[in-house]
Order: C-alpha cells, then structure tokens, then sequence
C-alpha cells in the first residue's frame, strides 16, 4: 500500500473528530503519536476521528465515502439502475468503473479502506492491555479489531471471488501493523488467510467489548461484532455459527413495524438498527451524499404543484424489481411511477425507501439492521434442512411487512431458500449488499428492458424507464464469476509496490 506518515495520520483523523458535535475531542494541532495515546480521552477522540472518516473522507462529489460503495454495489447488480445521464454511478452500473483500475474511483476505494485499517493498526499497536488496565481502554481496543475486521471483510469480498469458489485464490495484502514511509509493502494474501485475520480480530473484539455500553449508535459494540461474525460465516457457509451469531446479534433489536419502515430510513434512533452512522448539517455532505444519491422521494413542490427533488437521485429502482413483492407488502407501497411530465424523475419508478431530513439534509446511514440477521438466521436454518424453522424466522420479518405468514408444508429446501433470497432483494434494496450476495452465491444478475407502461398526468402512455444496459462492456452477457465484478487493484498501487 502506499505508506502514509504517523504524524499526517493521527493529524487528520483528529481534525475530523474535532468537528463532532456528537462526541469529545482532543487537541489536533501539532499532535505526536505519544500524544494520541497518552490519555483515553484523546484514543477515544482518534476511534470518533477513524470512524468519520471512513464514513464521511471525500475524494470528490460521487465519492461520499464507505456509502459510496454501497451505491456501486447497488447499480451493479440487477435491482437498481443509474438513471442515464446523471452524475455519481453512470459508469459503474455498466461495469466500467471502478472496473478500470486508472479511475479515480479505483483508487479511493483502496486508498479509503485501507487508511481506515492503518487507523486501526495504531490504536491496536498503541494500547497495551494489561491485568490493572481500565475496561474502558479495553473496549477502546475491541473496537479497533471490530473496525479492522470489518474493512478486511469488505475488502477480500471486493477484490476476489467468494470463500467458496477458491480460498486459496489470491487476494489483497494484509497489514497487521501500523506503516511507516520505511515499510516494505506486502504482498497479496490468499482469501482464506486474509479470513483467518477477520476472524481472530472479532475473537479479540468479541472478548474486549464485553461490557461496553455505547452512547452512539456508530461505535461497534457486541451486537455489532456478533452481526459481523453472522457475516462472515454465512459467507464461508458455516451454518450453525452464522445462525447462532445472527440470532445474538438482534438481541434488544426488534423488527421496526411497517409504520417504522416508512419513516425514511434516515435516523439511528430507529429500533431496528443495530449499527448506524449519525451525522449533522455540518457532517453530511447535502446534495453529494450518501442519501442525496438514493433518495427519490420529492421533499415539497413549486407552486404549480410538480414534485421537487434534493441531491442527484441517480440510483432508481428498476421496474422488474417491483415485480418481486406480493400485494399488500408495506414496501411495495413505498415503490410509485413519477408521473408528472415536468418532474425529474418523470417515467421512473421512485422507492420511497429513503427520505433525507429536512431542511439539513442530515440523514443517517444505516450500516447493520435486525431483519439482515433474520435473513441470515433463515437462510442458515434452510441450508442446515430445518425448514421449520427457517420459515418461522422468515415470518418474523414478513409479519412486520404486512405479510401473512408462510406454512413450512408448502416448502421444501429449494423453494424456501428461493423465497429467503428474494426476502434478501426485497428488504435490503440499497444498503450495499447486492453485489456481496452476487458474489457469494456464484450467480449473475438477470436485467432485463422494461415492458412496463402508465399514464401520465396529461393522459399520454408512456413506458415507464428502466435498464438501459443488459450486458458487459464487452458485449458478453452477464455470467457469474465475471471479472466485472471485482473491483481492480489501482494501477498506483500496482506502481508503489513491487511485492503484489
């Protein structure tokens, strides 16, 4: 990786929590690395400073951090769609980028995420735990593995294929130490060595955390590292562990009400989320941020009555995917054609999923939920043949959607693995997983033109918009396994170090 100094380091990422209105702070200015250490007070102020950053560091407009690739991982798949035209993900919903490893997007991606892990190697490195040591400085540090963890996570889904296809298929580097301009760069890890690091940093923070009580919703607590372990090996396909750590995971997290999931998806007061990030006017990034890309609800209108739209709004939800929800489910009535002619996004389905706040535009971003550990509890359940159960943990969520319940007796193991992972596309449409599940189930997205048409104000018919790109760049239909859909080691990567 390309090594950055201790000092810009610590520097930057206290400048941000300095900012937080949320949390304390500590000095920023001419700050040493004995100095971030030296009291609990500025660790905690660094952890404030590491998580803000990997929310929130910008390299430009479509770049509005980790949120980012949430968005690419959506238009990615088959689901959603960048409207044709708009600034923020056109490239990527067509594969090119971050596919191309020049582009910006490439680089930021791998520079974000693994400055991120550099934040917690230092905090990791600098905190000694011994028998006197306070519990406070303990979860100080079980934090940082849970944060560590989660980037590696992230990171050897992105750039190599699935556990499953091939463990030994290389990888990404992994630095377990904090980088100096003197370091000598790594070279790449296989992918099940890179999970063997993941899984002993959650062992580490499973055991430092116990006992943490957070007071914001963005710190990782054991919830949070047993959702992260439900994660991983539901990945890895260890079925028993991932539904034992999903079920741990939503403990004190109930299923928020239909009523609740209309609400907006924009505050870490919701019951449901087990992790989130919160931010103010000042933190977020208004119309270039996480939710100004996503959101397609009108927040008003102009006096004569056309709806008016915030931020770019350039990821919609493809019209086939409309299709997938029963009648009657509280989501389906959240997805509505945009009929108005002189309104932005005339002929596009809008998903009312997501509503910023307004006047501030300081939405939360949701990064971990109850019902994603229902889903992994179903699936678990269905692949280990208890059908019963599974079906019973899936009409927990249904119940809350309006559904009525599923009977095991009209399933078999198939069927209802079918049913969860369509429950998967249904309840978690833009929150980053599509592409992971892609990946992790060896198959290829299926986007087809719409055929789909509505009348409009002015009473003309009109179809109603949709994927306006159904194969590679290439040419070649969309396969699983594909090279697309991996996201490239940056060329300056490739450039500074020799070893990969």
């Amino acid at each position: 990786m390309k090594i950055q100094t201790i000092y810009l380091l610590i520097t930057g990422v206290l400048v941000l929590s300095c900012n937080d209105s949320f949390f304390e702070t500590s000095p920023a200015t001419q700050i040493t690395t004995q100095e971030v250490f030296s009291s609990e007070n500025n660790i905690d102020a660094f952890i404030n400073g590491a998580i803000r950053y990997l929310m929130e560091n910008s390299t430009s407009q479509d770049n509005p951090g980790l949120p980012t690739i949430f968005l690419t991982h959506e238009v990615m798949g088959e689901d959603a769609f960048a409207r044709d035209g708009r600034y923020g993900y056109r490239d990527s919903y067509p594969y090119r980028d971050p596919f191309d490893n020049t582009t910006r997007r490439a680089l930021f991606f791998w520079t974000l995420q693994y400055t991120s892990i550099d934040h917690a190697n230092n905090i990791i490195a600098h905190i000694e735990i011994k028998e006197e040591s306070s519990q406070r400085l303990k979860h100080l540090k079980g934090q940082a593995y849970a944060l560590r963890a989660y980037n590696y996570f992230n990171l050897v889904r992105q750039y190599q294929f699935t556990y499953a296809k091939d463990p030994n298929a290389k990888a990404i580097p992994v630095y377990i130490h904090p980088t100096t301009p003197a370091t000598e760069p790594n070279p790449l890890s296989s992918v099940s060595e890179v999970y063997e690091v993941i899984l002993d940093d959650l062992t580490e923070a499973e055991k430092l955390l116990s006992g943490f009580e957070r007071t914001v919703k963005n710190r990782p607590d054991l919830n949070v590292v047993r959702g992260l372990f439900a994660r991983v090996y539901q990945t890895l396909g260890e079925w028993e562990l991932a539904a034992e750590y999903a079920e741990r995971a939503r403990t004190g997290y109930p299923v928020m009400t239909p009523e609740q999931y209309t609400e907006g998806f924009n505050d870490v007061s919701n019951p449901e989320w087990i992790w989130g990030h919160p931010q103010t006017q000042t933190q977020n990034r208004g119309g270039a941020s996480y939710l100004a890309y996503i959101e397609t609800t009108p927040y008003t209108t102009n006096a004569n009555g056309t709806n008016l739209y915030y931020g770019y709004n350039s990821i919609m939800p493809d019209p086939w995917y409309v299709q997938i929800f029963e009648d009657g489910d509280i989501r389906k009535s959240l997805l509505e054609v945009a009929t108005q002619p002189n309104e932005a996004l005339y002929s596009h389905y809008r998903n009312k999923k997501f509503r910023n706040k307004y006047p501030h535009h300081d939405g939360h971003i949701v990064l971990m939920r109850a019902a994603e550990m229902i889903l992994i509890e179903a699936e678990s359940k269905a692949r280990l043949n208890n059908l019963t159960g599974a079906v019973e943990t899936l009409n927990e969520l249904r119940r809350n959607r309006n559904l009525a319940d599923l009977s095991p007796a009209d399933f078999n193991k198939e069927r209802i693995l079918e049913e969860i992972l369509l429950e998967r596309r249904r309840e978690l449409w833009g929150e980053g997983f599509r592409l992971y599940d892609i990946l992790r189930l060896q198959t290829a997205p299926v986007r087809r033109e719409s055929t789909e048409t509505f009348v409009d104000d002015e009473n003309n018919t009109v179809a109603v918009r949709g994927h306006w790109f159904t194969t590679f760049p290439d040419g070649s239909p969309l396969v699983p396994n594909s090279k697309y859909f991996l996201f490239p080691i940056p060329l300056n990567e490739i450039n500074n170090n020799p070893n990969l």
